[in-house]
C-alpha cells in the first residue's frame, strides 16, 4: 500500500497546526481575562469548535477580539486538518481495495508458483530466495503484523488460515509447483500437507519439522521433502568436524554471489536430441557446458555420479552443474 507522502505531511502538519492553536489560545486567554489554565483550555476548545456553548465568564473587550482572532484562525485549522484527514482516509481505502484487486489478478495468472504457507523465520527465508531467482510465489498469512510487514515490502500474499481448502484454492493450488509448509507447529503443517496433497496430488509439498521424529508422519502423509533445522544443523556440525573443507567449498558458492556458479535440472523430453543416447553419446559437457553429478530415474531413482554409458530416457532428468546462466531452472 503506497501513500502520497505529500498527503502525510499534509495532515502532519494540520495536527501540529490544531495543537498550536491550542496552546495560543490556551495562554491568551489565561494572560488577557487572568483565568485558571483550564477555564483557558476549556474556552479555547468552545471557540475553535465552533459549538456555541456559552462562555466561561464574561470577557473584556481585548478577550472579545483574541475570540475573534481564535475563531478565525482555528477554524480555518481545523478545516485545514480535516480535510487532509479525509484526503487520508479515502486514498487509503482506495489504495487498499485497488491493490488486493492487483493482487487477486495477478495471482489468477499463476502457473508452476510455489505457495509459502507462513512468513516466519524459515517463510521469509525462502521468499528472499525465491525472489533473488525471480521465482513466482503467493504466501499465506494470517498473523496482523507479518501481514502489514509484507503490505510493506510489496511481497504477494493471502490473508487466512493455511489449512483452510478456501484459501488454497484462492492461491490456485491447482496451478502451483510447490508448497512450503512452514508453519508455527508440527500439527498445523502435518494438516496442511494433508489437506494439500488432497486438493492436487501433482503439488510438490516440502515441510518444516520441529521434532526429527515427526518425519516420517509427514512422508506417509504425502510431503515430497521434509526439512528439519535440528537435524540439518546437528549434520552440518558434523560435517564441519570431519570434513570442513567441504562444508567450506559448499558455503562459499552458496554464499558468495560473485561465484557464478548453480545446479540446474535438465529434463529429457520426448523432443530431446539426447532421448535414447548414453551420456557420451550426447555430449552433455559440450551441449549444456556442464558436469553431470546425478540422473534422476522416472521411477524415483537416483544414480550420483553416472558414467558415460548411463542411457538417458523418456522422463530422466539430469541434475549438472555449471557456470551461471538464466537459460534453466536453478534449484
Amino acid at each position: 500500500m503506497v501513500i502520497n507522502e505529500q498527503l502525510i505531511s499534509g495532515v502532519r502538519r494540520g495536527v501540529i497546526g490544531i495543537m498550536l492553536v491550542l496552546l495560543f489560545g490556551t495562554i491568551g486567554y489565561k494572560y488577557i481575562e487572568n483565568w485558571g489554565w483550564l477555564d483557558a483550555f476549556y474556552m479555547t476548545v468552545i471557540t475553535v469548535s465552533t459549538v456555541g456553548i456559552t462562555e466561561v465568564h464574561p470577557l473584556s473587550n481585548a478577550g472579545r477580539l483574541f475570540t475573534v482572532v481564535m475563531i478565525i484562525g482555528g477554524v480555518g485549522v481545523m478545516a485545514y486538518c480535516l480535510t487532509r484527514l479525509a484526503e487520508f482516509m479515502f486514498q487509503r481505502s482506495i489504495s487498499n481495495v485497488l491493490g488486493r484487486r492487483a493482487m487477486t489478478k495477478k495471482m489468477s495468472c499463476m502457473k508452476n508458483h510455489v505457495i509459502i504457507c507462513g512468513y516466519g523465520r524459515t517463510g521469509s527465508r525462502v521468499v528472499t530466495e525465491l525472489q533473488a531467482n525471480r521465482k513466482a510465489f503467493v504466501v499465506i498469512e494470517e498473523n496482523e503484523e507479518l501481514v502489514k510487514r509484507m503490505e510493506e515490502l510489496g511481497i504477494p500474499h493471502l490473508i487466512g488460515d493455511a489449512t483452510d481448502e478456501d484459501t488454497l484454492e484462492e492461491a490456485h493450488i491447482g496451478n502451483a509447483e510447490s508448497l512450503v509448509a512452514a508453519l508455527d507447529s508440527d500439527a498445523e503443517n502435518l494438516f496442511l500437507t494433508l489437506t494439500a496433497v488432497s486438493l492436487c496430488s501433482t503439488v510438490r509439498v516440502i515441510a518444516r519439522v520441529h521434532e526429527p521424529d515427526n518425519s516420517r508422519k509427514f512422508r506417509k502423509a504425502g510431503a515430497a521433502r521434509v526439512v528439519s533445522p535440528i537435524s540439518s544443523g546437528a549434520n552440518q556440525i558434523a560435517q564441519l568436524l570431519t570434513r570442513p573443507s567441504v562444508v567450506d567449498l559448499i558455503e562459499l558458492v552458496a554464499m558468495d554471489k560473485s561465484i557464478a556458479l548453480e545446479v540446474f535440472e535438465h529434463l529429457i523430453e520426448e523432443e530431446s536430441d539426447m532421448l535414447g543416447k548414453t551420456l557420451s553419446e550426447a555430449r552433455v559437457r559440450q551441449v549444456l557446458g556442464s558436469l553431470v553429478i546425478a540422473v534422476k530415474h522416472r521411477d524415483g531413482t537416483t544414480a550420483f555420479d553416472p558414467g558415460p554409458q548411463t542411457r538417458l530416457n523418456l522422463g530422466d532428468t539430469l541434475v549438472a552443474i555449471r557456470q551461471s546462466t538464466e537459460s534453466e531452472q536453478t534449484l
